[in-house]
């Protein structure tokens, strides 16, 4: 499986070099490597609003990226930097909230309107994404990388319930409606198909090969695309945001 991955990477890279025009000797200087990396971070607002009142708890689950990356020279210190990564990203937050926009289904019946009480929200994403990075070398054994990132999501969850506490339906001053803890009572939510299938954003890292053969990265992705399509309005603009340290193996 690595090595029919590695020899699609290299086609990829070997094309994009004939587009470019740069000839085989500088492709012979192509560096791949394995990568496995846990990301901490979660799908998170672009700020804290005043409707967030205090986090009850939260669970960044298990988060990893593993990849296949290749490096290709081009002038001086810098370098073309991408690879195909597979990560999965996971999140479990517990929040108390005060006139917290939000729609929800308590048994057969829709909700919506303005919610004062707690909030639960559980997300998995499963993603595929391309970065396309310039990377500028330090030294022999230091590198540092910036650029963007395509991803297209295989499997998306978002979901989670409104409870202990009171929903007003339409307005802030419309009728009170109180929500417990138990499932019946509470409001729920599943908005799984309201997620977008394709995420974008900013991504920037750091080597260090400290043997011939292994090394560190560290990573930084902040999606600029938000969590949920453009005309999806029942919560707020959700980014997906995640700090990366792993290990790297030079395959070539």
């Amino acid at each position: 499986m690595t090595i029919h991955i590695k020899h699609i990477l290299l086609t990829a890279v070997m094309a994009a070099a004939s587009t470019l025009g740069i000839n085989a000797t500088i492709l012979d200087s192509v560096k791949v490597d394995a990568r496995l990396g846990y990301a901490l971070g979660g799908t998170l607002p672009t700020h804290m609003g005043n409707e967030i009142r205090g986090i009850n708890n939260f669970d960044p689950g298990l988060n990893f990226t593993i990849s296949l990356e290749g490096t290709l020279p081009l002038k001086d210190r810098w370098s073309l930097h991408t690879g195909v990564r597979y990560e999965l990203g996971s999140m479990d937050v517990d929040s108390r909230v005060k006139n917290y926009d939000i729609e929800v289904v308590r048994g057969e019946e829709s909700l919506k309107g303005i919610f004062n009480g707690n909030v639960r929200i559980r997300t998995t994403q499963r993603r595929i994404s391309l970065p396309i990075q310039a990377q500028y070398d330090l030294s022999q054994s230091f590198r540092l990388r910036g650029g963007v990132f395509l991803a297209c999501l295989t499997s998306r969850k978002f979901w989670g319930w409104a409870y202990d506490g009171y929903l007003r339906e339409g307005t802030p001053v419309g009728p009170k409606i109180e929500m417990g803890r138990d499932p019946g009572d509470r409001g729920d939510f599943d908005f799984d198909h309201n997620m977008r299938h394709v995420q974008w954003g900013l991504d920037v890292g750091a080597d260090w090969q400290f043997h011939r053969r292994w090394g560190m990265f560290a990573e930084l992705t902040y999606g600029l695309s938000g969590l949920f399509k453009s005309d999806f309005h029942s919560v707020q603009t959700l980014r997906p945001m995640y700090g990366s340290l792993g290990i790297t193996y030079r395959i070539r």
